[in-house]
């Protein structure tokens, strides 16, 4: 073994061992509870995504209960699995020194650090999209199959973790194009087998929105703003990429666009740089180009900087040999996103607004839980709304016994708990808790409980500090007593 691969190595193994013991010091954020409800409902596909990431937190509760440990076991598995991954790609196009420094860059960048601790859709479709990477690079200079089916079920498997898996087939094809000797693939059937083999993973999808009535494309029009007015807004564009400078890293993102935009600044070999390209361009500017009508989300576009971290690997090693005054800069730009990345572990002494830590999505749920769990003491409510599903799942996860919680009904369905058996089915003659940070009662909910009353605000804290605010009402399937009428009064909710 190399001293890089050592190095490369220890960095992994320390990592994953930090991250194991970090990931039980954070609540649970929005979306890990959303797919631990879906890990509760075994189904073939979901509204918005596919089973994958269900499977995994189905396994790692089985093996350490219902737990964040549980949830977040194999997160942290699968992103040492991308490290592995990273490395084994960096080396086989360049050299282990680049490989060593592409984990580097992996590990310090706040994107691939801080997500790596946590179970979302991101950590475990990057997995399979950097081994799908990894097996087409391979696959290239053969005409057997194994390559290509084995490349084809890794990017079946990542479009069933999230659908923008899909995008790395037009990277292939893009890299077949720009790379003479690989248009032959073109004219053989290996290539297609890939793309076949891919697509047969989307069978189950069809099937479960056949039976749902398909509404996992209008989510998906909803989630991108296509359903909106067409308009072009240059602030918007602006946004996403100052989200992308902040989460990869200011001079290391300025590191990439140099890498892309000026090539002759460092030279590598042109065959491995253009497979790199064509790995990050197709999906960065599809989120790019969404961007003019609304700025996608910050970490959307993470599964395209696998091969951009490793063209500024590639790039900055060659540019410190023959440029060494450089070496600066890049111990500046690895250190502070060393620094943001450490930063991001633990914000609270920061004292930072609510709008603005990013923590706070892992703050507050364990406190909310218990006030919530103290008012259906008091009231006798059965159960809980919520105004949002992200609430409505942590809710479920902290709440004692971990119930069923549940969201107004409404249509067209854009999250998976409206699809499910609903309140009305489930609880169809008992009062319940409605929750909401909007201080509004939808229209379906007033529908279904003649009487409700709002009860007061509830405040959520962690450390002392306020994360959270919801307004409360009762809500009740019969007329009031005199009783229940100075129930208002006697509810104490911070």
């Amino acid at each position: 073994m190399s001293p890089y691969a050592l190095w490369a190595a220890v960095i992994l193994l320390a990592g994953s061992v930090f991250r194991l013991w970090y990931s039980t010091h954070l609540e649970l954020v929005g979306d890990e509870a959303y797919y631990w409800l879906w890990s509760r409902h075994p189904d073939i596909c979901y509204l918005d995504k596919g089973p994958v990431i269900a499977w995994f937190i189905w396994v790692g509760t089985a093996l350490f209960g219902q737990t964040v440990f549980g949830i977040r076991f194999f997160a942290v598995l699968l992103a040492c699995g991308t490290g592995i991954g990273i490395y084994l790609l960096a080396r086989k196009l360049f050299s282990d020194k680049v490989a060593f420094w592409s984990v580097v860059l992996a590990a310090v960048t706040p994107l691939f650090a801080v997500g790596a601790t946590l179970m979302t859709i991101d950590t475990v479709y990057i997995f399979f999209w950097t081994f799908a990477a990894l097996t087409f690079w391979q696959a290239k200079d053969e005409e057997k199959l194994r390559w290509w089916l084995l490349t084809g079920i890794l990017i079946g498997f990542s479009m069933l973790s999230k659908y923008t898996g899909a995008i790395q087939l037009l990277s292939f094809a893009s890299f077949c194009l720009w790379h003479r000797p690989s248009r032959r693939h073109f004219r053989h059937p290996t290539f297609y087998v890939m793309v076949l083999v891919a697509t047969l993973f989307l069978v189950p999808v069809l099937i479960w929105n056949w039976r749902y009535g398909f509404p996992t494309s209008q989510f998906l029009v909803h989630r991108g703003a296509l359903d909106e007015r067409t308009q072009i807004r240059p602030l918007e564009v602006f946004s996403f990429l100052a989200q992308q400078a902040g989460v990869i890293s200011p001079l290391l993102f300025f590191g990439l666009i140099i890498a892309l935009c000026w090539p002759r600044f460092a030279g590598t070999p042109k065959t491995e740089t253009t497979y790199l390209v064509s790995l990050f361009l197709p999906l960065f500017l599809l989120y790019l180009f969404l961007s003019f009508q609304k700025a996608s989300q910050a970490n959307w576009a993470a599964a395209a900087y696998i091969g951009g971290l490793i063209l500024v690997a590639a790039k900055w090693t060659e540019a410190l040999r023959t440029r060494p005054h450089l070496r600066w800069l890049v111990i500046a730009g690895v250190g502070l996103a060393l620094l943001e990345t450490g930063i991001l572990h633990e914000t609270s002494w920061l004292h930072l607004p609510g709008q603005l830590d990013p923590l706070d999505r892992a703050r507050g749920s364990r406190d909310l839980a218990a006030q919530i769990a103290e008012l259906q003491r008091k009231t006798g409510a059965r159960f809980v709304i919520t105004n949002k599903y992200m609430t409505a799942a942590l809710l479920s996860f902290y709440l004692p016994h971990q119930p069923d919680t549940f969201m107004p009904v409404s249509s067209p369905p854009f999250n998976q708990i409206v699809l499910w058996p609903t309140y009305r089915t489930k609880h169809p003659a008992d009062n319940a808790i409605f929750l909401t940070d909007s201080n509004r009662v939808p229209t379906s909910v007033t529908q279904d409980f003649p009487d409700i009353k709002p009860v007061g605000e509830i405040r959520t804290s962690e450390a002392g500090r306020s994360v959270g605010r919801f307004d409360v009402f009762f809500c009740r399937r019969s007329a009031p007593d005199d009783a229940l009428e100075s129930l208002k009064s006697k509810i104490d909710c911070r």
